[in-house]
């Protein structure tokens, strides 16, 4: 409750109005930003990490090694955000669910550039039958290191907003500033959650599976 009066006082100010445009225009703006490049880079990531769990010299070109296929990440993120939000009409878990089915999505469009978005998300769908309870806990393996890595960054934004609140310029320069220093443990989390993922991709397409109960 507490902060959201902040927060409402935040944008009650004169310019609050205006401020509150321009961050949802910058919503917008890395919304579509992600849709467009965040595909490919997806999918250079995915690739850079197979590299890597295959014991080959996994390079910062790798990253950047599916620029030209722009068209392909953008269709990818479009369906299966789509997909998911149209199962999570039906309730959060059948979302969460599918979630985890598309979750190999860009491994396999990595590994297969024949594959069209759709197929790739079909194929996905394939090999996580039986595997998705186990991708989960592997996801949930990672909880502690999550809530620890981002206690620093919502304290440090509960506390500017709390003490700069009367200037709203300042408040939000100092949370953009804050933000990258408070959330530096996710720069070595993340990179470790998607080795993960990238060895468990490697894992179920070597072994064969067993159906899940439902979905």
């Amino acid at each position: 409750n507490q902060a959201k009066d902040i927060h409402f006082e935040l944008f009650s100010q004169p310019n609050g109005g205006r401020l509150l445009a321009v961050l949802l225009a910058g919503i917008v703006l890395w919304a579509v930003l992600q849709l467009i490049v965040g595909g490919a880079a997806q999918l250079g990531y995915a690739h850079f990490n197979l590299n890597l769990v295959d014991g080959k010299d996994a390079a910062i070109s790798d990253l950047f090694s599916q620029k030209d296929r722009l068209w392909d990440g953008f269709c990818m993120k479009f369906l299966q955000g789509l997909y998911i939000a149209l199962w999570s009409l039906l309730l959060v878990i059948p979302g969460i669910v599918k979630t985890y089915s598309y979750a190999m999505t860009p491994y396999i469009m990595s590994e297969h550039p024949s594959l069209t978005a759709n197929e790739a998300i079909t194929e996905s769908r394939r090999i996580m039958d039986g595997n998705k309870w186990r991708l989960f806990c592997l996801d949930f393996s990672f909880i502690g290191w999550e809530l620890l890595c981002s206690l620093p960054l919502y304290a440090g934004g509960f506390l500017v907003l709390k003490y700069f609140t009367g200037s709203e310029a300042m408040a939000i320069s100092l949370v953009l500033l804050l933000t990258i220093p408070l959330s530096i443990g996710f720069f070595f989390v993340r990179p470790y959650e998607e080795a993960a993922w990238a060895t468990f991709y490697r894992d179920i397409t070597a072994a064969p599976t067993e159906p899940d109960e439902a979905y």
